[in-house]
């Protein structure tokens, strides 16, 4: 994650993905768009053609349904990379440590660390569900920006089986039993 990405997701509170990574967690929009033009693309398509048939608009409420759950995984998908903000006084040695542990309870592989962002992934075997999650931790001011999504380097995923939410509240209540000490 370059400097940018980071100054970008901390300004929105939202995971910046760049191209290939928002392609594959979209990808379900994409799919059910081009869908939804397929409806209304073949019949316009015949009329231009001059084959006149009579007018059907079985292929219209297709298309429009389409388009509308299209919209619906849209706006679940953006909500998807929406940060938890936990605010914590804690040094980040000790937060540090929390995520060590953390990551080693839940099979984290740390797959980059500075003093800024630690990122890490998950490697589910075959039979769970998923093909992986992507956690990002941003460390700003006495704030951590935390966020779990199905992996987008893999495979498209639209369902974690509660894996994401997992993964925030795991680190999210051990960073609270530490503040309370």
């Amino acid at each position: 994650m370059n400097t940018e990405s980071i100054y970008h997701s901390i300004a929105n509170q939202r995971l910046k993905l760049d191209f290939w990574q928002a392609s594959s967690h979209y990808s379900i929009v994409i799919i059910m768009s081009i869908a939804g033009l397929m409806f209304v693309f073949f019949p316009v398509k015949a009329y231009l053609d001059g084959i006149v048939k009579p007018i059907n608009s079985t292929p219209i409420y297709f298309s429009l349904v389409c388009f509308l759950v299209g919209i619906l995984f849209y706006m679940v998908q953006r909500k998807r990379l929406k940060f938890m903000v936990i605010e914590t006084e804690l040094s980040s040695d000790k937060l540090n440590m929390i995520i060590e542990k953390v990551a080693t309870e839940m099979e984290w592989i740390p797959v980059f660390v500075d003093d800024k962002v630690y990122i890490a992934k998950t490697q589910p075997d075959f039979f769970s569900g998923s093909w992986g999650e992507q956690i990002t931790i941003i460390f700003h001011e006495n704030k951590l920006l935390v966020n779990s999504i199905c992996d987008p380097d893999k495979q498209t995923s639209v369902v974690s089986f509660g894996r994401n939410k997992r993964n925030v509240n795991w680190l999210s209540q051990e960073i609270q039993k530490e503040n309370m000490k």
